[in-house]
């Protein structure tokens, strides 16, 4: 029966998306994992965890091209293909952030001036409020299995917590500004900070489209 397999084949896509929440959640723990163990000296497993996040960062882009191969042979039977998609992209986009600041990462425990523990600890301190908004997004996504009702209060938990990274990010703004690092240290870091400000943002995008999910489709 198309109603059957249509309802198949949204849960074959459904699976593939909380699929790529946790490994894009788990991009996100790592790199916060390094952020700490960079601002707790221990400089040199920068690149172990900068592998680690290279990984994960190609087994998301893998997940998200499954899930267009399925979709795309679902055809006209799954209305709610495009629905599927803008899920997905952000959640592909967090992990690539995450590769971008390991990068980062790895060039900054490179070079001869270190951060002070005030700007670094400000730093773990961004990347804590951004791996909450990321957590709280796996809650979304993954409700909507089991308890639709419950999506529209989730969402609203993604957005507080998206603000709550923003005011980290301030903070660690002025600490930047504040410090007397050097200038090429300073872009850097601004940039790893502004890049986990936009996983905080690529978060509250794929709440957004867990909701229309939700509201259209399931």
């Amino acid at each position: 029966m198309p109603s059957e397999a249509s309802t198949r084949l949204r849960r074959q896509a459904l699976n593939l998306c909380q699929e790529l929440t946790r490994v894009s959640l788990e991009t996100v723990r790592v790199l916060h994992n390094m952020i700490a163990a960079f601002a707790g000296g221990k400089i040199g497993d920068m690149g172990a965890y900068g592998s680690k996040v290279s990984e994960l960062k190609a087994e998301a882009a893998n997940l998200k091209r499954s899930l267009a191969e399925e979709l795309i042979s679902a055809g006209a039977i799954l209305f709610s293909r495009e629905d599927f998609l803008r899920l997905a992209a952000p959640l592909t986009e967090i992990a690539d952030r995450a590769d971008g600041i390991a990068f980062r990462m790895k060039e900054l425990s490179s070079r001869k001036q270190h951060p002070d523990k005030g700007v670094l600890e400000a730093m773990k301190e961004h990347s804590a409020a951004v791996l909450d908004c990321v957590l709280k997004l796996r809650e979304v996504t993954y409700s909507l299995n089991f308890d639709i009702a419950r999506v529209e209060s989730l969402v609203t938990e993604v957005e507080t917590a998206e603000r709550t990274a923003d005011d980290s990010y301030r903070r660690f703004l002025i600490r930047l500004i504040d410090s007397r690092l050097d200038v090429p240290t300073v872009v850097l870091m601004k940039d790893m900070a502004e890049m986990l400000e936009e996983i905080a943002d690529k978060a509250e995008d794929a709440a957004d489209a867990a909701r229309m999910l939700a509201l259209s489709v399931l």
